[in-house]
C-alpha cells in the first residue's frame, strides 16, 4: 500500500496533458480563430496534438 499526498500533480499524467494541450493552444490559437469552425478546430487539435507515445511516458514517469 502506497500513500500519496492529498494532491499530487507529478503523480497525475492527466495534468501533463493538461500542460501540454496548453502549450499547444497558446502556440496554435490563431490558427483556430480563423478556421471555418473553430470549435471543431479545437477540438481536433486538441486530439491530435497528444500521441500514444507521449501518453505511455506520462503514465512511467508516474510510476504505473
Amino acid at each position: 500500500l502506497l500513500y500519496l499526498p492529498p494532491y499530487s500533480p507529478d503523480l497525475n499524467p492527466i495534468e501533463e496533458s493538461f500542460s501540454t494541450w496548453k502549450a499547444y493552444l497558446q502556440r496554435h490559437m490563431s490558427a483556430i480563430h480563423q478556421a471555418e469552425d473553430p470549435i471543431l478546430a479545437l477540438l481536433d487539435a486538441l486530439a491530435s496534438c497528444i500521441t500514444a507515445e507521449m501518453a505511455q511516458g506520462w503514465f512511467r514517469h508516474a510510476g504505473y
